[in-house]
């Protein structure tokens, strides 16, 4: 009976350690099952991680050009540092070094806080396992690197990486844009573009030991990098030097908020130059609050839009030209203002322009003149070429986020809203849509669609290229005949030089152009002693090769008249630009010598005299006896040419009653009236503000030195 009790425990006892040992080997089965099929592909990618490197390999990006091949942004060769984590913790492991020595030793180097890089080498994969290896900087200048060698920290290997750079710093800024630390375009053509200058990475994937050496007998892939296309731009680095530089010295001179400025070339749409003041340097994009930084990166001439005020009269004459609804002989009769509707409006000339024709009226920007202007259009016509001339809508040029404007539909438009839009108030316009008008009118009336890259290329090594495309001129439509084309230019030309824009006139060239002078809307709301001056210029009017607009962003309240701004700014730009095209003038008859006021020279000695003399290139004879000059024929306050000669009176006493001209004030600021006054001894009395419109002494009337000259002033359009 006991033996049988211990078979029948034993058996018992046999089948538990049985069932454990199944139990327990089903366990490992199925945990054996559970990492071969379940966890494999996870486990598989730690290991692969562990014994292989995978190196993302930088492609050079394309550089940026000028049409002549001048390069404007460049990538150069600088260096990378990464930490290959298995070597740092081996090393670490061994006590050669510690995390934090690590950290210390590299940012000391590399300028980072000990703090940062140490975050780096402690670095995580998701699942809680180290990284193979981390990045610690990028685009390191090579004597960091060099120092970075020298210290043989195990893991950490410094290699090559590209960086960005601007060789000639905010140069043409607005326009290039800027990269990220990653070499993508984050602005401007680099960002536009940034498909066709990054190029594609490379990589290497391979088994390395831990001093990062492929293993041999290993499979190692390669792909090598395919750098970036270089783009070639419309922009002539010349002329945009010209225009950086003038709209620099506008900037200081009439004391702007901003200044932008535009180059095109008519006949194809090619962007020559494009400036704003102020502005930045994309090598350093981000300079302290980020904010701000990334709100001067904005290109104003594309992405900002204004209310053009009579610049866009040219527009309004157009239509009026090409729906045959004026002629030369029709009148025009402004007494100062008009009543539309239950509102007066006012001429900037308070006592009228009195009878003119049509040419008459663009040449004064009288208001009453348009007013009625486009009351014989009416709105359906008016608006009919505001679609035409593409106001209200992008001009599609190659470059981000270009605004559109705006303008009223037409159902909206009743007739003091129509009065208004006829010389340009109640519209919003970018500066590159109203080039895009002005290129069009000195094109036959092709609407070329303006662009900033000629052509794409690729370099290869050897530095061989080819073109990779060409971006042709689009005609976008044609707006006005060739025939109304060529009379609006004429009109154009004798606003330059008869009308408000004669501070444009260049002697020998036929210069067209308009003013225009609009207070500027601040959250929806005419803001007051707050103004853009602008001019539009066409230049030579017998065979336009540039049109030049310059937008002026609040000058200095004194002096904000788009005639005594915008215009002479533009004129000293576009000789330098005709000089550069080697365009020569073609009307000899017009190089005349220039006006010159003479100067008040009475009581100063001879040499005296005839050094303020030669300055402003008056010749002289010399009568009399004596070692200062008593008097002086023709009087002060005189204007003559250049060369002609006086006579200058010597003597032994001052001129006790000395006679000075009054000169003729009309349309001068206040502050040049004061600088001739100043200069002759007479006095004045301002009253109202503005531009001279009437004196009480007439001009070049003799009167006493000291006497008092009473001048009116009236706030011109421009």
């Amino acid at each position: 009976m006991s033996s049988q009790k211990t078979t029948l425990t034993n058996k018992k006892r046999a089948v538990f350690l049985l069932a454990i040992i199944f139990l327990m080997q089903l366990g490992i089965v199925l945990r054996f099952a559970y990492i071969q099929i379940i966890w494999s592909p996870e486990l598989q990618k730690w290991a692969y991680e562990q014994w292989t490197h995978d190196i993302k390999i930088d492609a050079k990006r394309g550089r940026i050009l000028d049409r002549n091949g001048n390069p404007l942004a460049v990538s150069g060769n600088v260096e990378r540092v990464d930490a290959f984590m298995k070597d740092v913790h081996d090393a670490v492991e061994e006590k050669k070094f510690t995390l934090e020595q690590y950290a210390e030793k590299l940012s000391q180097i590399l300028g980072m806080s000990k703090e940062s890089v140490l975050a780096k080498l402690n670095k995580k994969l998701p699942n809680g396992q180290p990284v193979a290896s981390v990045i610690i900087a990028r685009r390191i200048e090579k004597e960091q690197g060099n120092k970075i060698r020298e210290l043989e920290l195990p893991g950490i290997v410094v290699s090559e990486d590209t960086k960005r750079y601007y060789p000639n710093g905010n140069f043409l800024a607005h326009v290039l844009g800027n990269t990220d630390i990653d070499g993508n375009g984050r602005a401007g053509l680099e960002f536009y573009y940034n498909d066709e200058l990054k190029g594609v990475p490379g990589r290497f994937m391979g088994e390395t030991d831990k001093f990062v050496r492929e293993l041999p007998f290993r499979l190692a892939s390669y792909v090598p990098p395919q750098n970036g296309n270089d783009i070639v731009l419309t922009i002539d680095e010349y002329i945009q030097y010209y225009t950086e530089k003038a709209i620099e010295k506008g900037l200081q001179e009439y004391k702007a908020k901003q200044i932008t400025a535009i180059v095109m070339d008519p006949k194809t749409g090619e962007i020559l130059a494009m400036a704003n003041k102020p502005d930045y340097d994309p090598n350093t994009p981000v300079k302290g609050d980020v904010q701000e930084s990334v709100k001067s990166w904005k290109n104003r001439a594309v992405n900002d839009s204004f209310e053009p005020g009579s610049v866009l009269k040219i527009l309004t004459a157009a239509a009026a030209i090409s729906e045959g609804i004026v002629d030369s002989n029709d009148k025009f009769v402004c007494n100062g203002s008009i009543k539309v509707a239950n509102r007066i409006i006012r001429c900037w000339k308070t006592t009228g322009h009195g009878i003119q024709n049509f040419t008459n009226i663009l040449e004064n920007s009288c208001n009453v003149g348009f007013v009625m202007l486009g009351e014989k259009l009416g709105k359906e016509k008016l608006h009919k070429y505001f679609n035409i001339f593409n106001l209200g809508k992008k001009t599609g040029i190659d470059f981000p986020g270009e605004a559109k404007g705006q303008v009223r539909d037409v159902s909206q438009v009743k007739s003091v809203e129509l009065a208004t839009e006829s010389f340009g108030q109640g519209i919003s316009v970018t500066p590159i849509q109203f080039i895009s008008i002005l290129g069009a009118i000195a094109n036959n009336g092709k609407m070329m669609q303006p662009h900033l890259v000629k052509r794409i290329i690729n370099t290869d090594d050897e530095g061989n290229t080819k073109v990779i495309e060409d971006i042709h001129p689009k005609l976008l439509r044609q707006t006005i005949s060739q025939e109304n084309a060529k009379k609006l230019l004429l009109m154009l030309e004798s606003v330059v030089k008869n009308g408000a824009a004669k501070k444009a006139y260049i002697d020998g060239y036929r210069i067209g152009g308009k003013t225009g002078t609009a207070q500027k809307v601040i959250d929806g709301k005419y803001a007051p002693g707050k103004y853009i001056s602008s001019f539009a210029a066409i230049a030579p009017i017998d065979d336009p090769k540039v049109v030049v607009f310059v937008s002026i962003d609040e000058p200095d309240p004194s002096n904000y008249y788009a005639g005594s701004t915008a215009a002479p700014l533009t004129k000293s730009l576009l000789e330098d630009i005709l000089r550069y095209l080697n365009i020569q003038p073609n009307l000899v008859s017009n190089l005349q010598p220039k006006e010159v006021m003479i100067p008040e020279v009475r009581g100063k000695s001879v040499d005296e005299a005839i050094g303020i003399l030669k300055t402003k290139k008056i010749d002289y004879e010399i009568q009399g006896n004596g070692n200062i000059i008593y008097d002086i024929s023709p009087k002060p306050g005189i204007i003559v040419k250049e060369n002609t000669k006086i006579t200058l009176y010597l003597g032994t006493n001052v001129n006790k009653k000395p006679i000075v001209v009054v000169p003729d004030f009309m349309g001068m600021t206040k502050k040049e009236i004061l600088d001739i006054a100043n200069s002759i001894g007479i006095s004045i009395e301002f009253l109202g503000d503005g531009i001279a419109s009437s004196q009480d002494v007439s001009p070049y009337t003799e009167v006493n030195k000291g006497t008092t000259v009473k001048v009116i002033l009236e706030i011109p359009e421009d």
